[in-house]
Parts: C-alpha cells; sequence; structure tokens
C-alpha cells in the first residue's frame, strides 16, 4: 500500500486537476501557481498578427 504522505509529496510536484483534488482529499491546502503562459507581457507578441494574417491560399497559384 501507498502512504499517504508519498501520495501528498507527489501531488505537489504536480499541478493537475488530479493532483489538486489529491491534495484536497488529503485535507492539505492546494498552493496556487501561476501556470504556465497564463500571463505574458504584451510586447512578447510582436509578430503574432502577421504570422496569422490571411495574405491569400497557397492554392491560387495554380
Amino acid at each position: 500500500m501507498v502512504p499517504i504522505g508519498y501520495m501528498i509529496r507527489a501531488a505537489l510536484r504536480c499541478d493537475t486537476a488530479l493532483s489538486r483534488a489529491m491534495l484536497r482529499a488529503c485535507g492539505v491546502p492546494v498552493p496556487r501557481r501561476f501556470r504556465t503562459g497564463s500571463v505574458v507581457r504584451a510586447s512578447e507578441y510582436d509578430g503574432v498578427a502577421e504570422c496569422f494574417a490571411n495574405h491569400g491560399s497557397p492554392m491560387d497559384g495554380r
């Protein structure tokens, strides 16, 4: 049988819905973490509009 302490340590290493549910079920407070990519500065999006701009279909040049 897996000890509860091991399950709690494993759940603290991950940030998934299942790990948060495990922590809640064991009565351990769930730490708040910023998810990777959740907060990005607007200056880091340079060129995204150009990348997704539709300049015509590649099939138009037949």
